[in-house]
């Protein structure tokens, strides 16, 4: 006797994640709108059940949108499934990326907050030029030209600011200069969020623990770069990423967390000081040519501004930077 026919296993695993993606797409119906809405870049859910949102240009606004606990819980467990990892009371922290919509999840639920809360970092559609920053009135046009200048002078840029400062969306307004030019490109994250429309380029993403942001850096050198750009310097990878600029690979963009340009190259210093006992300043202040801050500002018509765009010119015998304005 003949048993019924037994479907391939990959036929089978496609059938379950198409399951569980419909499920998804049911789950995510209150912030649908916002998913699929190019100009919006992060959509936030507080315990109170709103949500708010970040369009590009325009900044946050809370919408008249809310969810459910019940129905945030789902969607976040949904997500939890398809990452295989466990989301529950012993757990209740889920950092990774949203199937099909790709972008990145920071969540919470109880005991640790009241109700369920998530923010979803959407990878960027829009990429705004020099331009676009010129014409809302954040960059003068003499600042944007002097940036153009640096990056076709391979000179290597820090990009720095606060949390959803806007950091990567500059730093994207750079790599459309870079695309400009003949170079192979070679570019390093963890969240597909650089666009460099680049002709010769390679995008990694670093998976830790299994592929750190270290041996990414260093696998760079393997596949003939002509510019190495890092998504976000976080970890003593830093002391790799000066290493490749310093040694044949000028011209790389990256960003960092800080407060202000000086600030942004202490940042790097401390993330170097997590591999070796003492940073080199002298070799920091050698490599970055370039520090831009940008900031969150309410009292700017754009919701941003930028605090400083400063030439590196060294070290002073006081151990303070030597900075003066990018011309």
């Amino acid at each position: 006797m003949t048993g019924l026919p037994v479907a391939p296993m990959e036929s089978r695993t496609n059938e379950t994640q198409t399951r569980r993606h419909a499920s998804l797409k049911t789950a995510v119906a209150p912030i649908m709108s916002y998913l699929t809405d190019e100009t919006v870049v992060e959509i936030m859910l507080n315990a109170d059940g709103r949500i708010w949102v970040e369009r590009a240009g325009v900044g946050l606004v809370a919408t008249d949108q809310t969810m459910s606990p019940g129905d945030a819980l789902r969607m976040l467990r949904l997500v939890a499934t398809e990452m295989n990892v466990e989301l529950s009371d012993h757990n209740p922290s889920l950092a990774g990326k949203l199937p099909i919509w790709g972008a990145r999840v920071q969540a919470s639920i109880p005991p640790i907050v009241e109700a369920p809360i998530f923010a979803l970092r959407k990878p960027a559609k829009l990429v705004f030029g020099l331009d676009q920053y010129v014409e809302r009135f954040i960059l003068t046009a003499d600042e944007a030209q002097a940036l153009r200048v640096a990056v076709q002078g391979r000179r290597n840029i820090l990009v720095g600011g606060g949390t959803g400062s806007g950091k990567t969306t500059f730093a994207n307004a750079l790599l459309r200069e870079v695309a400009g030019t003949s170079d192979r490109v070679y570019l390093v994250e963890d969240n597909p969020e650089l666009q460099c429309a680049a002709p010769n380029k390679v995008q990694v993403l670093v998976q830790p623990p299994t592929y750190t942001w270290n041996r990414a850096i260093m696998d760079a050198m393997r596949f003939r770069p002509d510019r190495i750009i890092v998504g976000e310097i976080r970890d003593g990878s830093a002391l790799e990423m000066l290493k490749a600029w310093n040694t044949g690979h000028p011209g790389g963009i990256a960003t960092v967390h800080a407060n202000d340009t000086a600030a942004m190259l202490d940042r790097v210093c401390q993330l170097i000081e997590e591999v070796v006992p003492a940073a080199p300043r002298a070799l920091v202040a050698q490599t970055i040519n370039v520090c831009v801050h940008i900031r969150r500002d309410p009292l700017h018509p754009a919701g941003r501004s930028l605090t400083g765009i400063d030439e590196v010119l060294g070290v002073g015998d006081d151990g303070r930077w030597r900075l003066v304005p990018l011309r």
